[in-house]
Parts: structure tokens; sequence; C-alpha cells
């Protein structure tokens, strides 16, 4: 365990060693969630909406290359 401190505006920074294990990087979005007076932060994988692969998500399209081809040849 790694005891941080909160700055003036409410933020933490995660430990190197735990956003390379997690895969977050500069800009990534992460989930938040509070339970039972315990804070969690999860990396948010972005995954097709059809198959479920990790996908990178852009412009908002959560579709895998795979899935897109194969709904252009229906």
């Amino acid at each position: 365990m790694i005891e941080r401190e909160i700055d003036n505006v409410g933020r933490i920074v995660i430990p190197m060693e735990y956003r390379k294990e997690l895969g977050i990087e500069f800009n990534s979005k992460v989930l938040i969630s509070c339970e039972n007076g315990i804070i969690t932060i999860r990396a948010k994988k972005e995954t097709c909406a059809l198959c479920s692969k990790r996908i990178e998500a852009e412009n908002g399209i959560r579709l895998c290359e795979e899935c897109i081809s194969q709904v252009k040849n229906i």
C-alpha cells in the first residue's frame, strides 16, 4: 500500500507502477466508485459492443475492425 496526499483541489497521483500494471496512460479514462467507505479506481477498458474484444474506441465508435467488416458484408 502506498500513501499519498490529496492536493488542495482534491487530486492524488496514481503511482507509476500501478498505472503501468493497469495500462493507464496519459488521458486514459478511469472509473471511480465509493462503497462502504472504500474508494476504488479502475482502468476503463473500451470493448467492442458486439464481440467484447478490447479496442481503442475512436470517435465514440465501439466496434472492432472485424465486426465493422462483418456488418458491412451483411
